[in-house]
This record gives structure tokens, C-alpha cells and sequence, in this order.
């Protein structure tokens, strides 16, 4: 679940701060009436939960007196809506907004609210109509013009979330968080140089913007500034040493750079953080075949696969160092994981028939070739490797017919 946004009415208590209900809410909540103050992130124990729960039960009694006693107070069920929607009653939530709407169809927050809601819910549409509205009644609402961005974003419209943006940004310039979404969907938009141009907009008003840091550092990736990509990742790693991704990210930096012992210990801080990341494990696995260290480039995808096996990508780079030292036998193996994931993939196919030939399998052979060219009729190399595969058992008619397709592939794909 997303993280839940609200605009607190004046009355009552206010949200300074919230964060994401599906990782624990916790928040930060300050009382005007009495000026007593519940401050801090707890722990994520239950016994924090358990606090942050009764205290929003409490909240909303005092809500639902301020109801009893004043059923318009369109104030008091705005306020409801929040406890409710922090407390995950998002139906509930979505209904005491409607009321406070009913009581005052000019209220701003809880339009704005609502969309909230509906957004977490992912209801884009009508979060859309409700921000529209809020944005209506108060176009100088920075914040509903950056959360409907985000819906537009995560509906893959890039073009109408970096206008959002825009109008955020042009309303609260050192508003960091929308300068970097606005990145995010230049990047969509492949406006790299743009994109970058936004995410330092971002770093400029918040420097410990780990995010801006890190999709700076990919686009950068992305453009060959390898240098200056690692950078990037290294502010990251200095701001949160912990972040196994900027390592990993890093580690290809190097590694597309050439420097890969500098990039297998980044990957190695990778996996000591979090050694369940396949893509840090598969990476490694690269940067030790390009070493020739065949043997440990196959532990590595081992782990790799282990951890996520459908990822085809290191079953074929496994199947590559496995050849590099003649262990033919396990070779086919991965190849049949592969054909198994991958039953209509003509390359893995072709790919099979190699090594059986090594192990005197030409019989296999044949038929790995026969499965490759139904998937590929058009591959002149598949048919020339099963005239082959077909000499060996000596089958020559069917060889010639094999070999003749090859050289019409071949003579048909030099005339054009």
C-alpha cells in the first residue's frame, strides 16, 4: 500500500507526519487543544501498533462527540476520515470524507483526502476526479497537483503527470519530492537530460534525497556516464551505507568500466546486505566470467537460480561457464530448466544441441535441432548444425535436405 497523504483540518489535531500503513503507520501527532504531544517514530514492535491503534480509537470518539454534538461539522468528519484511514478502514475513511464534501462541497481537504484514498486503493480514476476538484476549489493546492501526477504516473500517462509536476513545482519550487517524480516521468518520457536536470533540482533543496541520488545515478547509467553514475550511487551509499541497491548499482558502474574486481566487491556488499538479491548474485556471476574464473562465476548463478529460478538469464550465462569447463553433463540439465520455463524459445533449443554433440548424443541432438527449427524455421545456422547432427547417425538424405534449407536461407537473406 501506498503511502497515506491527508490534509488535517485546523480543529482537532493535526498530522504532521505519516508513514506508509503497510510497513507499520506510524506518525507523528501534535494536539493544539491541550498541547500535549505524542512525538517520534515508534519501533516497529507490537506493542507500538498496539499504542498507535489506541490512539487512534481515541481520536476518532473524539471525532464522533464533535459529530453528536454538531452532525455539520464538516471539520470533525474530514478528521474522522484520517484516524479512519490510518486505522486501514479506507470504505469508512472514503465515506466521512463524502460527509464532510456534503456538508461543504467547497472543502478543499477533503476533496484532496479523498483522492488520497482512492489512490491507495488504486481507484486512479476517481482519485483523479477527486484531486481535479480539490485543485478547482484551490489550484494553489501544491500537493493535490503532485499526487494526482503520481496517479498519472502510475497510469504510465507521462505527459500529463510532468505537467502536474510542473504546476506543483510552480506553486512551491522547493517542493523536492515533486522535482524528483518529475524526473521519474521524464525518464518515462526518455528525457534523460532533462530528467537529470529535475533529480538535481531535487538534491539541490533536499542533499540526503536517497532517491534522487539513486535514479540519477541509473540515468546516468543508462547514458555510458559510467563515472559519474558511481558518484551518484556513492552519495547514496554515504547516506545509507545499507542500501544494497545503489551497491549492485554501482558494481555494473564498474563494471561496464572494466574494473571488475572493484565491481564483484560491490556486489559482495550487495549480497552481505541483503543476500537474497539474485540480480547482485547474477551480476557477480558475470564479472567472474569475464575473469575466466569460470567455477566461481557457476556458484554464483547457482545462487542466483536458487534464489529466483525463473530468471532465464542465469540459467543461459550458468550454461555459458559450464561449457568454459567441459561439465557437459550439468550443462544439459540447465538447458532442460530452461526449455522448461521457456518451451517455444528457439535459441535455447539450438543451444541444446551443442553439448549433446560432446556427449556423443546425436540422437538428442537431432531433436533439439527439430524443436529449435519449429519455433525458427528461418535460422540458417540450425539447419546446417542438424545436416550435421543427421552425418553422424548417418542419415545423408536427410542431411542434404537440412544442409539445402541452410543455403536457401542463406542465399534468400543476401538477396535482400
Amino acid at each position: 500500500m501506498k503511502k497515506m497523504r491527508y490534509h488535517k483540518a485546523s480543529k482537532g489535531h493535526t498530522i504532521i507526519k505519516v508513514f506508509g500503513f503497510s510497513m507499520l503507520v506510524f506518525l507523528i501527532i501534535v494536539s493544539i487543544a491541550n498541547a500535549e504531544a505524542f512525538e517520534g517514530i515508534p519501533n516497529s514492535s507490537s506493542n507500538n501498533v498496539s499504542n498507535l491503534n489506541k490512539t487512534l480509537e481515541n481520536d476518532i470518539k473524539t471525532q464522533d462527540i464533535a459529530i453528536e454534538i454538531n452532525p455539520q461539522d464538516s471539520m470533525a468528519w474530514n478528521n474522522k476520515g484520517i484516524d479512519l484511514g490510518l486505522s486501514g478502514k479506507s470504505d469508512e475513511a472514503i465515506k466521512a470524507f463524502e460527509k464532510a464534501i456534503e456538508i461543504n462541497p467547497q472543502d478543499s481537504k477533503a476533496w484532496y483526502n479523498k483522492g488520497n484514498v482512492l489512490s491507495d486503493l488504486n481507484k486512479s480514476d476517481e482519485a483523479i476526479k477527486a484531486y481535479d476538484k480539490a485543485i478547482e476549489i484551490n489550484p494553489q493546492d501544491s500537493k493535490a497537483w503532485y499526487h494526482k501526477g503520481n496517479v498519472l504516473s502510475d497510469l504510465n500517462k507521462s505527459d500529463e503527470a510532468t505537467k502536474a509536476y510542473d504546476k506543483a513545482v510552480e506553486i512551491d519550487p522547493h517542493y523536492s519530492d515533486a522535482w524528483r517524480s518529475k524526473g521519474n516521468a521524464l525518464c518515462k518520457l526518455n528525457a534523460s537530460s532533462e530528467a537529470i536536470k529535475a533529480y538535481d533540482k531535487a538534491i539541490e533543496i533536499d542533499p540526503h534525497d536517497l532517491k534522487a541520488w539513486y535514479n540519477k545515478g541509473n540515468v546516468l547509467s543508462d547514458l555510458n556516464k559510467s563515472d559519474e553514475a558511481i558518484k551518484a550511487y556513492d552519495k547514496v551509499i554515504e547516506i545509507d551505507p545499507q542500501d544494497s541497491k545503489a551497491w549492485n548499482n554501482k558494481g555494473a558502474a564498474l563494471n561496464s568500466l572494466g574494473k571488475l574486481e572493484e565491481a564483484i566487491k560491490a556486489y559482495d556488499k550487495a549480497i552481505e546486505i541483503n543476500p537474497q538479491d539474485f540480480k547482485a548474485w547474477y551480476n557477480k556471476g558475470k564479472a567472474l566470467s569475464d575473469l575466466n574464473k569460470s567455477e566461481e562465476a557457476i556458484k554464483a548463478y547457482h545462487k542466483a537460480i536458487e534464489i529466483h529460478p525463473q530468471y532465464l538469464e542465469s540459467l543461459d550465462n550458468k550454461e555459458n561457464a559450464l561449457s568454459n569447463v567441459n561439465k557437459f553433463d550439468e550443462k544439459i540439465k540447465v538447458f532442460d530448466k530452461s526449455t522448461e520455463i521457456n518451451p517455444q524459445d528457439s535459441d535455447t533449443w539450438y543451444n541444446q544441441g551443442n553439448p549433446l554433440f560432446n556427449l556423443n548424443k546425436f540422437d538428442e541432438r537431432i531433436k533439439a535441432f527439430d524443436k529449435s527449427t519449429e519455433f525458427n524455421p528461418q535460422d540458417s545456422d540450425t539447419w546446417y548444425n542438424k545436416g550435421n547432427a543427421l552425418s553422424n547417425v548417418n542419415k545423408f538424405d536427410e542431411k542434404i535436405k537440412a544442409f539445402d534449407k541452410s543455403t536457401e536461407i542463406n542465399q534468400r537473406d543476401s538477396d535482400t
